[in-house]
């Protein structure tokens, strides 16, 4: 398997923190779907929130705050 760069290793455990997937969801798509851990994250973060990043996701929730 391919080792998670800084920045997908932070993504990996901001998409934990933020209850989007559990680690074990995460590592299940991973073992099912060929691509990269970017490609991995995005498919998960856009089937569970709609959003195409965490990022995206934030700004919208910010924004229905205001």
């Amino acid at each position: 398997m391919v080792h998670m760069t800084t920045d997908e290793m932070i993504t990996y455990d901001r998409i934990v923190e933020f209850g989007i997937a559990t680690a074990e969801e995460i590592n299940l798509v991973r073992n099912c779907m060929a691509g990269t851990w970017s490609e991995v994250f995005h498919a998960i973060i856009y089937a569970r929130t709609g959003y195409q990043s965490i990022e995206q996701m934030l700004e919208a929730e910010d924004e229905e705050e205001e």
